[in-house]
């Protein structure tokens, strides 16, 4: 093989590896079989996690995480209503303000919660129970509604947010919808047919696709646990397009990528419109290829043809 010909194979090679990526995530396996309430690291290309620690006794049903734009990850816990801080690394974790129960939700409350950090840096809230979006406070952990108690009108679940756009998944009926994050309201914008949620995690990955993970858990008609796998779901926003990508850890209701994304360009809202995220390569992925393309264009003009 001569040296121009190693050169194009090389940049086919990358080529082909970057346009390939899927995003990880971090997740929590709240309600699993083993190794119940561990922070996993999940390759959301096939389901395959790796259990990167156990979180503190007191994190018991982990259901929202969330990375702010410094890479701080959040979680909160729907058993203790608290909002903590985690170490990616390690999974220990510290509630904010060194005080458990910080949300101001009394503990005896089956609220079912979602999280996720906007582009102005506010940290969202939705419960299922109470039908809410609400604004978290980092520094007390404190919950206060946003507009009207159970004005989102739906049993939101899971929450995620991409440019200016905020999104929420319900619970029972299955719906995704554009929030309002001023007035506390949603507007439907599509339903996953065909798939049964009783509660999930989201979050975008860099290029605008939605990511979502609905728990398998459960109980049967008799009353004893299910433990039945986790389903990984991608979602276009723009065109509906709906993809089930793989299967995973049972009892996961958190999903987590990376900060707030494509906060450059806060387009104005709308279902699907011209304020939706266009799933197109993600800035980062796009220098790469250029990069590689240009070395290798340079490595064939420097070096001789010999055939």
């Amino acid at each position: 093989m001569n040296a121009r010909r190693g050169w194009l194979l090389a940049a086919a090679v990358l080529l082909s590896s970057v346009a390939n990526a899927q995003p990880f995530a971090f997740a929590v396996n709240s309600d699993d079989e083993l190794n119940a309430d561990s922070l996993l690291r999940v390759n959301l290309a096939n389901g395959d996690v790796q259990i990167i620690g156990s979180l503190p006794a007191f994190m018991e049903d982990v259901e929202g995480l969330a990375f702010d734009a410094d890479g701080n990850l959040f979680a909160v816990d729907n058993a203790s209503k608290s909002l903590a801080m985690v170490d990616p690394l390690t999974g220990n974790a510290t509630p904010i303000n060194s005080r458990q129960a910080n949300l101001g939700f009394r503990t005896t409350l089956a609220l079912d919660l979602g999280l996720t950090f906007d582009c102005t840096g506010s940290l969202l809230l939705v419960a299922e129970q109470t039908q809410s979006l609400y604004q978290v406070d980092t520094n007390s952990g404190q919950a206060l509604v946003i507009g009207e108690s159970g004005g989102l009108g739906d049993a939101m679940t899971a929450i995620a947010s991409f440019g200016a756009n905020v999104f929420a998944l319900a619970a029972g009926s299955s719906n995704l919808y554009q929030v309002d994050t001023q007035a506390g309201t949603a507007e439907l914008l599509m339903s996953l047919d065909g798939f049964q949620i009783s509660d999930a995690g989201m979050a975008f990955d860099e290029s605008g696709y939605l990511w979502a993970v609905l728990d398998g858990s459960g109980q049967d008609p008799l009353g004893n646990a299910m433990f039945e796998p986790s389903t990984i779901l991608r979602i276009n926003i723009n065109t509906g397009e709906l993809l089930e990508i793989a299967q995973t850890r049972s009892g996961i209701e958190s999903l987590a990528i990376g900060g707030p994304g494509s906060c450059d360009f806060l387009a104005p809202p709308g279902p699907a419109g011209p304020g939706a995220p266009t799933p197109v390569p993600s800035l980062s992925q796009w220098s790469l290829l250029l990069l590689i393309i240009l070395l290798a264009l340079i490595g064939c003009r420097r070096l001789p043809l010999r055939l």
